[in-house]
């Protein structure tokens, strides 16, 4: 591209951004990319060391109110480890809007905000969830994905509260699927959709890493991080014929000029195969 892309990329939790996109957001962000961040909930019910592990083993919960100034107490935290996170990623904005996580809905309210956000940042690239993840019902990063698009949707036209004119969103990439997983339920067996695109984070892994460690209320840093790297970046990697990867599924076909062809495409091509399996068998070091 001549002029710089602007990405958003649009999490449920306050993990999801780096878990799903985080070498994506490196790269872009180390180009001179702008490279913005959407958390929807505050998360503080999900993974969290207080409130979903040690009340799990409580015999009683606190009390109403005590209980909520403790999400939000914990809410602030997860807050301050996206920051850091996003700090070692090179991405300084970020939005939090602060919805609970119990029960993830598709608003009106919700779905306008994020329209009149898209219409002020005006992003050409959207990171999202998939909408058909999991059940596609109660999955709250499914209901994610599905906000999201009728965001997009809405931020293409006219809205009586906001003087930004509309915007259209050039391409939509969704959290990719399955890099660690095998078909375990009847949800599982529904799609024809896949994993289209992959981004090679071979080079900014050890970024990656670090962003997560930050998510220690979350549980994701320490040995969870190294695990996923391995498992989930590491299969995608070997999906695409790297080292590590994230995963996308496009919502569109594209169209060109001429065929495509990328330069890792040429790489492997041209590459003999002990050569290939070197690359793809590259680790980084995790201690």
């Amino acid at each position: 591209m001549a002029e710089p892309l602007r990405i958003l990329s649009i999490g449920a939790h306050p993990a999801d951004i780096f878990d799903q996109s985080g070498g994506t957001m490196a790269h872009h962000a180390s180009r001179g990319d702008y490279v913005g961040c959407v958390v929807l909930t505050h998360g503080a019910r999900v993974h969290d060391a207080v409130i979903s592990d040690a009340m799990f083993h409580r015999e009683a919960v606190p009390e109403g109110p005590e209980l909520l100034a403790l999400m939000k107490e914990r809410s602030n935290v997860k807050a301050d480890e996206v920051r850091a996170a996003c700090k070692i990623l090179g991405v300084d904005d970020i939005y939090f809007f602060g919805a609970d996580d119990a029960v993830l809905l598709v608003t009106e309210d919700t779905v306008k905000r994020l329209a009149r956000l898209l219409r002020e940042l005006r992003p050409d690239i959207v990171l999202t969830h998939f909408p058909k993840e999991g059940d596609g019902l109660t999955n709250a990063h499914a209901t994610t994905g599905q906000i999201v698009m009728h965001a997009i949707s809405f931020a293409g036209s006219v809205d009586a509260g906001d003087r930004n004119p509309p915007h259209r969103i050039a391409r939509v990439f969704f959290f990719g699927t399955g890099a660690a997983s095998t078909p375990r339920n009847v949800w599982d067996s529904e799609g024809g959709y896949y994993n289209d695109v992959f981004i090679d984070i071979t080079d900014v892994a050890d970024k990656k890493l670090a962003a997560l460690d930050c998510l220690v209320s979350q549980g994701y840093g320490g040995a969870y991080a190294r695990k996923r790297i391995e498992t989930s970046d590491g299969a995608f990697g070997s999906a695409g014929g790297c080292a590590y990867a994230e995963g996308f599924i496009s919502l569109n076909a594209e169209t060109h000029y001429y065929l495509p062809l990328t330069d890792h495409a040429l790489k492997v091509a041209r590459s003999s195969d002990h050569e290939n399996i070197t690359r793809t068998s590259y680790r980084i070091q995790t201690d």
